[in-house]
C-alpha cells in the first residue's frame, strides 16, 4: 500500500500528520512523495476560518480529481474541517471513500485492516519526517481550549484544554532528538495552559526545564502563549531557561478595550503593554510576534485607529494581520454591526504596510550584529538559507548566507548580519 498525506493548517496539524505517516510506515505501507502516485490520498484538513475551509475543498477536490483519472485511488479526509462539517461533507462530496473527525489509533486501525493490515504501533525513536526538515521537531503538549475567545471555533472543533503526561512529551522530544531534531517549537493552541488543568497551576517553567536536559537539544523555541496566562513572573520563570529562544510569541489580536470585551480576551490593554515593556525592559534581545484580527463586529474607525496608533508607539518585531471571519457555533457569528468586507481589506492593508516599514527598520538595526543562525537547507549556488534566533521555520524571515560550503541543514552558525528588509537578511560565517 502506498500512501501520501495532505497535512493543512497550524503546526499542530503538522505534528499529527508525522505521527499518522510514521504509524502507516509502521504498518508496512510506503510513503510517496505525490499522490498521483498512491493507492491512499490522506488529507488532514483545516476549518479555523474561511481561507482555510476553502484550502481544504479545494485539496479535496483536487484529489477527487487525480481519483478519476485512476480509480483504485482510495481518499481518506479527517481533520478540523470534518469535525465541523462531517454531515454536510458526506452527503455533498460523495467522492470521499472514508471520512473521519480525527485519525485515533482505533480509526487507524481500522484503515490498515480495510486495506488488509494489522495496525503495528511504530518505533518513533526511529521515526522518519516527512513534514519539515529533520533538524526541527514540533513538539505538541497539549489538546483543546478552555479561553473560549468569541472568534475562535478551536474549543467547538477539538474540545476543553487538556495537558499531555510529561512523560510522553519528554520521550516525544527524546524521540525528536534521536532522528536529528536540534530545535524543538513546542506548541499548543495556549502553552500558558500546560499543566493548569491538572492541579491549577502552570506547570510550564518545569516542562521546559526537563526539555532543555534532553542531550541534543539546542534550541526551545514557544508558540502561542495567550496574555490571558501570561505574567511578568512567568515571563522570567520561562525565558531564563537555558535553550529557551528570546521569541515572545503572543497574539494580542487588538488593543482597544471595548473589542477586546467583544472578543472575550480575558485581559486588559493595560496587562498586554505591561507585557511589552517588561520584556523590552529584561530581555533587550528578543523580539516580540503577535497577531491582529481587523474587521471584528463593532470594531468602528476610533477602535482601528487606537491598533495604528498602538503599533507606532509600541513597534513589535513580526506580525501576523487576519480579516475577521465569521464561523458557525462562535460568539462573534451574530454579533452585530458587521464590518464591510472592502473596509476590512482596507484595514488589513494599512496595517500590514505600516508593519512592513516598522519590521524594516527594526531588522535593519541588526546590520553589523553576530547572531546564531540554524541553516535550513544549502543552495546550488551553495549559499545557505536558514533562520536567525529570532525566526520560526515557514512563519518568519529567512537568512541568506554566502560561502556556507561545508556546512549542512540543522547546523548552529554564528554570522554577521550585512543585510536586511522587512522579510530577509543576508549574511556572512564569521570565523
Amino acid at each position: 500500500m502506498k500512501f501520501h498525506i495532505i497535512s493543512l493548517g497550524c503546526s499542530k496539524n503538522t505534528s499529527d500528520s508525522e505521527h499518522l505517516a510514521n504509524q502507516f510506515t509502521a504498518t508496512g505501507w510506503e510513503w510517496v512523495d505525490k499522490p498521483e502516485k498512491s493507492d491512499l490520498i490522506l488529507i488532514n484538513t483545516c476549518g479555523f476560518i474561511n481561507d482555510a475551509k476553502e484550502e481544504s475543498l479545494r485539496n479535496i477536490m483536487e484529489a477527487i480529481s487525480i481519483k478519476k483519472k485512476n480509480p483504485s485511488i482510495k481518499l481518506v479526509v479527517f481533520g478540523c474541517l470534518i469535525k465541523r462539517y462531517h454531515k454536510e461533507i458526506q452527503e455533498q462530496i460523495p467522492e470521499i471513500d472514508y471520512l473521519f473527525d480525527f485519525l485515533t489509533p482505533k480509526e487507524v486501525s481500522k484503515l490498515c485492516k480495510l486495506a488488509g493490515k494489522s495496525y503495528k504501533e511504530p518505533d518513533y525513536s526511529k521515526s522518519n519526517r516527512f513534514f519539515n526538515p529533520k533538524h526541527i521537531g514540533i513538539l505538541k503538549i497539549g489538546e483543546g481550549c478552555n479561553n473560549r475567545c468569541a472568534y475562535c471555533a478551536i474549543p467547538y472543533i477539538r474540545g476543553s484544554y487538556y495537558s499531555f503526561k510529561e512523560e510522553d512529551i519528554l520521550q516525544d522530544c527524546e524521540n525528536l532528538v534521536k532522528t536529528g531534531a536540534k530545535e524543538i517549537s513546542v506548541v499548543a493552541q495556549d502553552i500558558t495552559r500546560y499543566g493548569t488543568d491538572k492541579g491549577g497551576v502552570c506547570q510550564l517553567p518545569l516542562l521546559l526545564k526537563n526539555i532543555s536536559r534532553i542531550k541534543g537539544v539546542e534550541w526551545i523555541r514557544l508558540h502561542y502563549m495567550h496574555p490571558r496566562g501570561l505574567t511578568t513572573k512567568l515571563i522570567d520563570e520561562i525565558f531564563t531557561i537555558n535553550k529557551v529562544l528570546p521569541y515572545f510569541d503572543i497574539p494580542f489580536q487588538h488593543i482597544s478595550a471595548k473589542l477586546i470585551k467583544s472578543m472575550n480576551r480575558h485581559t486588559t490593554p493595560e496587562h498586554m503593554i505591561s507585557l511589552i515593556k517588561h520584556i523590552r525592559s529584561n530581555y533587550p534581545k528578543g523580539i516580540i510576534r503577535t497577531t491582529f484580527i481587523v474587521g471584528f463586529p463593532g470594531e468602528q474607525k476610533r477602535d482601528f485607529d487606537k491598533l495604528i496608533d498602538f503599533i507606532e508607539e509600541y513597534p513589535l518585531d513580526r506580525i501576523g494581520a487576519f480579516m475577521y471571519s465569521p464561523e458557525e457555533n462562535t460568539a462573534a457569528f451574530s454579533m452585530t454591526p458587521k464590518v464591510r468586507e472592502s473596509t476590512k481589506q482596507a484595514r488589513l492593508d494599512q496595517l500590514m504596510t505600516l508593519q512592513q516599514l516598522i519590521i524594516e527598520e527594526r531588522n535593519k538595526k541588526l546590520i553589523g550584529n553576530k547572531i546564531d543562525v540554524i541553516i535550513d537547507e544549502i543552495s546550488k549556488n551553495g549559499e545557505a538559507i536558514g533562520r536567525t534566533i529570532y525566526d520560526a521555520y515557514e512563519v518568519d524571515n529567512i537568512t541568506t548566507i554566502k560561502n556556507a560550503k561545508g556546512f549542512k541543514p540543522g547546523d548552529i552558525v554564528k554570522v554577521k548580519i550585512t543585510d536586511a528588509d522587512a522579510y530577509d537578511f543576508k549574511a556572512e560565517i564569521q570565523k
